[in-house]
């Protein structure tokens, strides 16, 4: 199945549970799978319209003003992001960064195919895969594995697949 019909079969409910969840999550590592299933929901939206509205209960707009109420107290003091959130900077052909809370710690999208050069260590580098696959010398590392590398140590060239989404935090 081609990558568009695999978005629109996504956003049209087609897939099996199973299916979804494993679509949710490639689009985390695949940001043209990612792209195509946005501007399908894009182009797709005016339709909903179409189907005609019902009156919503009296009580909705109440209940929705204490959930946001809710919201905003649980919320109060606390920072938090959607995955699409933020800026994306490119740091290398199909690699993109995002800084978390710290400079020391992000997210690192790698495209399938895509290669993270040959690199030294100069403090501890720990990462997680948080979703697709990650290829370091003869392993291959998949959803939740992790990998940590002390200081004075180094990588040969490191390379995804099937595309990926690292958690990297950098101690000194």
């Amino acid at each position: 199945m081609s990558r568009d019909e695999l978005a629109l079969d996504f956003v049209m409910g087609a897939l099996s549970p199973l299916e979804r969840e494993t679509v949710a999550r490639d689009r985390l590592s695949d940001a043209a799978l990612d792209q195509a299933i946005r501007e399908l929901e894009a182009d797709l939206a005016p339709m909903t319209g179409l189907a005609g509205t019902l009156a919503p209960p009296d009580s909705l707009f109440d209940r929705i003003g204490r959930a946001i109420e809710r919201e905003r107290g649980a919320a109060t003091d606390k920072i938090s992001m959607a995955f699409e959130e933020g800026e994306w900077r490119t740091v290398a052909p199909g690699i993109a960064t995002r800084e978390l809370w710290t400079s020391r710690t992000y997210l690192l999208r790698c495209a399938p195919g895509a290669v993270i050069r040959a690199h030294f260590h100069t403090e501890t580098e720990n990462l997680v895969v948080v979703s697709g696959d990650l290829v370091i010398g003869e392993r291959v590392f998949r959803t939740g594995d992790w990998h940590s590398a002390p200081p004075g140590t180094d990588h040969e060239d490191i390379h995804t697949v099937d595309g990926c989404v690292l958690l990297i935090q950098h101690v000194a």
